[in-house]
């Protein structure tokens, strides 16, 4: 059967697409009926047990136009890094990275097979493999796929997105997000999210964090970056801020939260974060 590709700059990657093009409605929109046939998944943890590998093996090089890379996560299951296709995608791992409501991340996690109906009352099957499938600390699974606004608003993917959202919701119980350059790419979010990767000590530094603790004990919450480093009695020299790093580990933990609406300086106040 045919592939469902995404030839495309923007997403610059081989993923997988629904093998079959739907046949579409006389006015160019599909519909699902009430006999709609339920989706499967493979394998049924969408990829978040442990033992589960990528149901997609991403190319090293590929010879269309796609940046290949690999993301050093720590948060998927088998503790390696994550090959990616595209600098967005990048880009939206290291969000997940950085963010303290997601604990565990698959690439490439699952095979989504759905059908649909056209007016006529025709049926094609379609298999999708999504970019990441995350697990929140509250337990809910999120399906993601990172996609440049562009190619989302084709009609050959424009069509098909909502079908894949319902079988994910209907037939899963699970939430499906695209995120596009327009959620990744805002600053000065961008940019912060960056630097608290550059922050993430290579061993842990636990009498910093010892340290910044105490200090939040000392002046309490909401308080200034600038205001615990000094109560935390940790000097800085040039680069290295362990004050800084410490506070880092403490917002990606959950334990608190660093204000990323502004560039991260001095003044970005620290508040409680949702992990107690």
């Amino acid at each position: 059967m045919n592939r469902f590709e995404d030839s495309e700059m923007s997403r610059e990657d081989t993923a997988e697409r629904p093998v079959e093009q739907a046949p579409k409605s006389g006015d160019g929109s599909r519909s699902q009926t009430s006999s709609r046939k339920r989706s499967q998944v493979n394998p049924a943890s969408l990829g978040l047990a442990r033992g589960c590998k990528p149901v997609r093996k991403i190319a090293k090089k590929s010879r269309r136009i796609s940046r290949p890379g690999i993301f050093a996560s720590t948060k998927t299951l088998n503790g390696r890094a994550v090959r990616t296709e595209s600098i967005l995608e990048m880009e939206g791992l290291a969000h997940i990275e950085v963010n303290s409501a997601y604990v565990r991340v698959a690439p490439q996690p699952h095979r989504l097979t759905f059908h649909v109906e056209a007016a006529d009352g025709s049926t094609a099957v379609h298999t999708y493999v999504p970019d990441v499938a995350v697990e929140t600390r509250d337990g809910e699974i999120i399906v993601v796929d990172f996609k440049w606004s562009w190619l989302r608003q084709r009609d050959s993917w424009a069509d098909v997105e909502p079908v894949i959202r319902t079988a994910y919701a209907l037939d899963h119980g699970v939430t499906y997000r695209v995120l596009t350059e327009e959620h990744l790419l805002v600053e000065p979010r961008r940019t912060n999210v960056a630097i608290m990767l550059m922050h993430r000590p290579m061993v842990a530094d636990p009498a910093a964090i010892t340290a910044v603790r105490s200090a939040i004990a000392e002046l309490g919450l909401p308080r200034s970056v600038g205001d615990l480093r000094s109560a935390s009695g940790l000097s800085q020299d040039g680069p290295t801020d362990r004050a800084f790093s410490a506070m880092i580990e403490l917002a990606i933990a959950g334990e608190i939260r660093i204000e990323m609406s502004r560039p991260f300086g001095d003044e970005s106040l620290v508040s409680q974060g949702a992990r107690q």
